[in-house]
């Protein structure tokens, strides 16, 4: 009779890492940079959705809370989930002195992550299935969760 054990582990490490980009790159991505400048708010309700927002609370987000505070509630989600250094104050310092920037700062980030298959969210399970008379070990790679 053959058993099967799932052995599950995540790849997220510890240690903060510091933004794939600078505040200042904006020209690093020219579409992003010019999606930021003359369209922010679509830029803006794109990253809640991609960082797990519902498009209810998105729009609420842009729609309902003065500006820099929606804008900053993305960011620091978007930091924690991604374990990007920084904390809350400087996410709103950020947000209100360099509103545009640190928008095309964020898209910069996202597309980083899918570009490098969200890294910090991989999963990887072992599936290891026994038989009598073999054992065979498969690798599994599991897509990031999407929230």
């Amino acid at each position: 009779m053959a058993s099967t054990t799932v052995i599950q582990t995540t790849t997220v490490g510890g240690a903060l890492r510091p933004w794939s980009s600078g505040l200042f790159n904006c020209c690093d991505d020219m579409s992003i940079c010019c999606c930021g400048i003359f369209c922010g708010q679509c830029m803006l309700h794109g990253l809640a959705a991609d960082i797990g927002e519902g498009p209810c609370s998105a729009t609420c987000i842009i729609c309902c809370m003065p500006p820099p505070w929606g804008h900053a509630l993305v960011r620091v989600k978007l930091r924690g989930q991604e374990g990007i250094e920084g904390g809350i104050c400087g996410d709103v310092y950020t947000v209100a002195c360099c509103g545009p920037c640190a928008l095309c700062q964020e898209a910069r980030e996202m597309k980083h992550i899918r570009m490098n298959a969200g890294f910090n969210q991989q999963q990887q399970v072992n599936v290891i299935t026994t038989q009598p008379g073999y054992n065979q070990e498969q690798q599994y790679q599991q897509p990031p969760a999407y929230k």
